[in-house]
């Protein structure tokens, strides 16, 4: 692994330096077109993306479409020279949602948290988690002249929020009873999130991959579940 690092290293240098070189040659007209300002450089990114649920139990349904989204406003701060690699530093917010057949609340006999199967003759039209964190994103970034980008990040901040939204009969075996409720009542989530993730594309448009590193829940405190998201990624500007 440390000699790959040391290659790609060794390889992104040499690129930084034949682009000097070769661009000290150019006449003045050529240099103009060079130096003119790329104007799609990542500041503000929207992320549209499916969450495979990681560590969900295999008794339960889950759904194969989970439709999330990420947003984030970045600066995109220039090497030396205006060389290809940039670093990208913000803040951002991202949404998840789980669909599925289950209810997660407090088994208060345990006091854990865990994943209920809702009866097969229950009838609902809506069962969904979500899953809200509010991050501050660092990015390394290379750009080629041609308007091929890739970006490498991670995102390190705080769960604002989880909340289960479900619409339909009562699971709880009140028979007529119809239930249309939201709740908030997670304990023993995770206060921050760091996840890891990956852009690459060409100029405003690109696929986005991410991973959360860890788990959604304190150890022992719940189901050991984390998102992975696969995506795409639009930059406006």
């Amino acid at each position: 692994m440390k000699k790959i690092i040391l290659c790609i290293v060794v390889c992104l240098i040499g690129v930084v330096s034949y682009a000097q070189n070769d661009v000290a040659g150019k006449p003045q007209n050529l240099l103009d077109k060079i130096d003119r300002p790329v104007v799609v450089r990542d500041r503000l990114v929207f992320d549209i993306y499916h969450s495979f649920w990681m560590g969900t139990p295999s008794q339960g349904n889950f759904k194969k479409f989970n439709p999330g989204f990420n947003v984030a406003v970045l600066w995109d701060f220039l090497t030396p020279k205006k060389g290809p690699v940039s670093f990208g530093l913000g803040v951002g917010f991202t949404y998840y949602t789980q669909f599925s057949n289950c209810v997660l609340k407090m088994d208060k006999e345990t006091d854990v948290m865990k994943y209920y199967l809702i009866p097969e003759n229950i009838d609902y039209k809506l069962n969904r988690v979500s899953y809200v964190n509010c991050h501050i994103p660092f990015e390394i970034r290379y750009r080629h002249s041609s308007g091929f980008k890739i970006g490498v990040g991670i995102n390190v901040g705080l769960v604002a929020g989880m909340s289960h939204r479900y619409k339909g009969d009562d699971f709880n075996g009140v028979e007529g009873d119809f239930l249309n409720y939201k709740n908030k009542d997670f304990y023993y989530k995770q206060k921050f999130s760091a996840d890891v993730y990956l852009r690459m594309g060409w100029k405003a448009f690109g696929v986005f991959y991410s991973y959360q590193l860890n788990k959604v829940f304190d150890e022992g405190k719940g189901p050991k579940i984390y998102p992975m998201s696969v995506g795409v990624s639009i930059s406006l500007f």
